[in-house]
């Protein structure tokens, strides 16, 4: 899959949890757990989109890939677009995956799954769901719910959103935030402006359907956890110090 580029979008000035990247779990940074689970994925190169000199430095030292992007970016898509652009003029890339930074327990698995699908299906865009096993995360406005239609045992997101949905539905899925981008769709993403459904729910990846980019979905069995707050972090802390 040498033909498939995966960016870490990162920054230190994350509104909930600041300084997340760098903080400190089980003697590694977070942006390293992430990083060595991307690399063991072997699904292509890893490159790490960053905007701060404290990042670059620990990258550097770390022996990391990474490039210098731009602050003033409206969303990790657009990181994830500037980095490509970088380094796809040494290298023609036909995927791109946007990892997220805050996934230090993300499957290598999970992440070639992922690929896998991309590639075997020509899809326009391809993330990851999970069926909801815990009702306390169908209510939770931090877990991302996604509705899906079924057809041919393939899975499409209809829509995103920070509700239960669909109304009482007997299963809910929760969406982990990871995508596959067609080079030529990360592209034309870019260039959309936000719609009012992406303004009201604070999701990205509406602007996709808003503007009628289908989102393929690819079923996992367990999500990884995100950590986007201090809280997140002793939580994860406290559910895996003896795993």
């Amino acid at each position: 899959m040498n033909n498939s580029l995966i960016v870490i979008p990162i920054r230190m000035a994350s509104k909930r949890f600041p300084g997340k990247p760098l903080v400190n779990i089980y003697g590694k940074s977070m942006i390293y757990h992430v990083w060595e689970r991307a690399i063991k994925s072997k699904v292509g190169d890893v490159l790490v989109a960053c905007c701060d000199k404290e990042v670059a430095d620990y990258l550097k030292s770390n022996k990391i890939k990474y490039v210098n992007t731009r602050k003033n970016l409206r969303s990790g898509t657009d990181r994830v677009y500037d980095a490509m652009k970088i380094v796809g003029k040494l290298k023609k890339y036909n995927y791109v995956i946007n990892l997220q930074g805050d996934l230090p327990n993300i499957d290598p698995l999970d992440i070639r799954k992922l690929a896998s699908h991309i590639r075997k299906n020509n899809s326009e865009i391809a993330t990851l769901a999970t069926k909801i096993k815990d009702n306390k995360k169908v209510k939770d406005k931090n877990i991302v719910k996604v509705a899906i239609s079924k057809n041919n045992n393939k899975y499409k997101a209809i829509f995103f959103s920070r509700a239960a949905i669909p109304y009482s539905s007997p299963c809910y899925y929760e969406h982990v935030g990871i995508y596959a981008y067609d080079i030529a769709i990360l592209e034309k993403f870019i260039t959309l402006k936000q719609g009012a459904l992406e303004k009201l729910e604070s999701l990205e990846q509406l602007r996709a359907l808003e503007n009628s980019i289908k989102i393929d979905v690819s079923i996992i069995n367990k999500a990884p956890i995100s950590i986007d707050t201090p809280r997140d972090l002793k939580n994860y802390l406290n559910t895996t110090k003896n795993n």
